[in-house]
């Protein structure tokens, strides 16, 4: 009879521990998948074309995806170390090229700013020179130039180029007021 009790036990220990084991495949299984959804945006993130990627939107969901990732380490199932390893070279790898990608996109865009400040820094000397010129048709004239040249400069910084603009203005509007004044006193 303790015979029959122990092999009954034994017998009932052994569903027990493979059933347990079933479990932790599936939840092994289960954990693999989530991280490797979270790895597949990341890489889709990463991937984006350079050029219509929206920065902020896209930097925030690394950091969420970089949250969740931690997440799922804490308290998720435990993956083998090969499967985890490899999932988070693949997720290291989306996360530096995408850093990598921003930085060269701001650093581009810093430089076109800053070229583009030079042009209309430039600009403006040229038009508070003409701002006091009598020769009123060929002035009128060079303005209209440089107001084509401002447009084709592209964008500094909104500060810079809202104070720059300003500068622009006042210089065409002095030269035009003083043109307007001498055709009212000729009328």
């Amino acid at each position: 009879a303790l015979h029959a009790t122990i092999e009954r036990v034994e017998a009932g220990l052994a569903t027990k521990r493979a059933h347990e084991a079933e479990h932790r495949a599936a939840a092994r299984a289960e954990a693999t998948a989530a991280r490797e959804a979270i790895v597949v945006e990341a890489e889709q993130i990463a991937g984006q074309p350079v050029a219509s990627t929206q920065w902020k939107t896209s930097g925030e969901r690394m950091r969420t995806l970089l949250d969740e990732w931690k997440q799922h380490q804490r308290s998720g199932a435990k993956l083998d170390k090969a499967t985890e390893s490899a999932l988070w070279q693949r997720f290291s790898h989306a996360r530096n090229s995408f850093d990598k990608a921003r930085r060269a996109w701001f650093a581009d865009l810093e430089s076109s700013r800053a070229e583009a400040r030079a042009t209309k820094e430039a600009l403006v000397a040229e038009a508070e020179e003409l701002s006091t010129s009598t020769d009123w048709t060929p002035t009128a004239r060079a303005f209209k130039q440089l107001m084509d040249r401002w447009r084709a400069a592209g964008r500094a910084s909104r500060a810079e180029d809202d104070a720059l603009w300003e500068r622009f203005r006042s210089a065409q509007d002095a030269f035009f007021a003083a043109k307007d004044q001498v055709a009212a006193a000729e009328d």
